[in-house]
């Protein structure tokens, strides 16, 4: 459907696409024969207030492959380990979106995870089973390849359950700095300080074991190269408890090369809450196994908005659900009778949902129609992919016009990562960010469930732009997602000031809205005439009319 990530309300939607008598509602969609439903304006169905008559457009979408749909999908819980390994890679193979987009090779996934599989289920070893079917999904670039579970079976902990009292971050420039010493840990006593630079871990250069560490407890996958790599400094400093780990680090003191011997201790995952994306707050996703407990961590609403100082109006979106449109758009229209100068909205832990609503929420700032998306899906009665909606972001009559800064992240997903598509597409605010969105945005859907109630997902359609291009989603090279317009540099001043509690992110985007703002004033400021030299009156009014007469043509 249009639901976006892993929240798994899909399989509902997915339910009334093949419960509902098919029929083609003319109020907001549009049913074509060529394209399925066309929503020219994606606003119309929220403001309409009805998500009754909303579920049965998108049900309507479906029309064409409705038919072959009638299969839930496959419960392999009752058979071996092993068997239901196989089952599913074979399941997937066949319906996955991006094989050849991300350069999946499932021969080489299947040898490679198969007989790990095989040795847990022959020792009867539940962490080992759960922990290869997550190195599995990770193999595959997309955040939307999951698995979930109730428990993990005590492999997570197993793994990053000790931390090493510190925490590290690569900067721009290339360096490897030390961004946080917890108290009276082994760090602490070895006299290791915010900004020394780290050389080498374990023997091997600081970058080589930056780039060879395994990332697979991360609440929210990530999908590029720098989503992934930030990961791997976090998860760097985390072993098992009692892991022994010999660090070189340059220090600021004395500038000489020390070398020391750490121990990782159970720290309750400190060093994981201390570096989620640098938000200036701690947010525990050590403990997150999914991106709906993370969120309950940060919050346990859909929109919050506030007021800044200097009257910058902030508006958080953490999901995409049709109940979110009125408190965002409430917060957009007393932000415009209150003549604010600037709107930040902050997607930074938004986890996705309803692909429309991403566009609307768009169609308050843009000042054209704007192409959002053909939405495709795989069709299992002809094994091909049918796309079964268009839709536009058109603006809405009573727009903000004044400047707006988004702020994204890694953990900026799937329909999340709609809102900075249309911003990045034409032209409108700025995105503003350390990193770019998560780079997961194909149609998720409920895949088999394994032994042990292991539940998999997976996307089984794409999104493709005007052209018929899969868009948004990273490739083979791990490029994709929204990049920052307005880029957060890392380096010490920056990472300081996050580390001691500062949003610098938002920072940055309200020292953008001020710019924007001064710039706008001067560009409407009337033509100086009375305080300028005499000589340049007339040359400057000159000036003032033809760039009116330019203006008309």
């Amino acid at each position: 459907m249009l639901l976006r990530h892993s929240t798994w309300r899909l399989p509902g939607i997915v339910t009334l696409a093949l419960t509902l008598t098919i029929a083609y509602p003319a109020c907001a969609g549009i049913y074509t024969d060529s394209c399925g439903m066309v929503w020219t304006d994606t606003c119309v169905p929220f403001e309409r207030n009805n998500e009754i008559a909303y579920n049965e457009e998108l049900a309507a979408s479906f029309a064409p492959i409705a038919a072959n749909l009638t299969e839930p999908p496959p419960d392999f819980s009752n058979i071996s380990w092993s068997d239901a390994f196989r089952e599913t890679c074979t399941y997937m193979e066949e319906r996955y979106a991006f094989t050849e987009w991300r350069g999946v090779d499932w021969n080489s996934l299947y040898s490679t995870y198969a007989p790990k599989i095989a040795e847990a289920e022959k020792n009867g070893d539940k962490a080992a089973y759960y922990r290869t079917l997550r190195e599995f999904v990770y193999a595959i670039p997309d955040g939307h390849v999951l698995v979930r579970s109730t428990e993990d079976f005590g492999a997570k902990y197993a793994d990053i359950g000790g931390g090493y009292g510190l925490t590290i971050a690569r900067l721009d420039t290339g360096e490897v700095i030390v961004t946080y010493v917890a108290n009276g840990s082994d760090a602490d006593e070895a006299g290791i300080l915010f900004g020394d630079e780290v050389v080498s871990w374990d023997g091997r250069p600081i970058v080589d074991a930056i780039n060879a560490t395994p990332i697979v407890w991360t609440p929210i996958k990530p999908s590029t190269a720098e989503g992934t790599l930030l990961h791997q400094q976090r998860y760097l400093t985390r072993a098992p408890v009692g892991t022994v780990a010999t660090i070189g680090f340059v220090s600021q003191k004395d500038s000489l090369l020390h070398m020391v011997n750490l121990t990782a201790v159970d720290d309750g995952y400190d060093t994981l809450t201390r570096t989620s994306v640098f938000l200036g707050r701690e947010a525990n996703d050590g403990r997150a196994g999914s991106s709906a407990e993370l969120e309950t961590i940060i919050t346990d609403e859909t929109v919050t908005s506030r007021t800044l100082p200097g009257g910058v109006v902030y508006i958080a979106v953490y999901e995409e659900v049709y109940d979110a449109y009125q408190p965002f758009t409430t917060a957009v229209k007393d932000a415009i009778e209150d003549g604010t100068p600037g709107i930040v909205i902050d997607l930074r832990f938004n986890r996705g949902g309803d692909d429309n609503l991403a566009s609307a929420f768009a169609g308050w700032f843009v000042d054209r129609p704007i192409f959002y998306e053909y939405g495709t899906f795989y069709d299992p009665g002809t094994g091909e992919t049918t796309v079964l909606w268009e839709s536009w972001t058109k603006p809405r009559p009573n727009r903000y016009e004044g400047p707006v800064a988004i702020l994204v992240s890694p953990y900026t997903i799937s329909s999340g990562e709609g809102l900075p598509k249309v911003f990045a597409e034409s032209g409108t605010g700025a995105i503003v960010s350390w990193y770019g969105t998560n780079g997961a945005f194909g149609i998720e859907s409920i895949g088999p469930t394994l032994p042990l109630g292991i539940v998999t997902a997976f996307p089984q359609g794409a999104s493709l732009d005007e052209d018929g291009k899969i868009q948004v989603d990273s490739n083979a090279s791990l490029v994709g997602g929204v990049a920052p317009t307005v880029r957060v540099p890392l380096d010490r001043d920056t990472l300081a000031r996050a580390m001691a509690g500062e949003d610098v992110q938002l920072a940055y985007a309200v020292d953008w809205l001020k710019a924007e703002a001064m710039t706008e004033s001067a560009e409407h400021s009337p033509v100086p005439t009375q305080k300028a030299a005499a000589g340049l009156v007339i040359p400057l009014a000159a000036l003032a009319f033809l760039a009116v007469q330019y203006g008309r043509r």
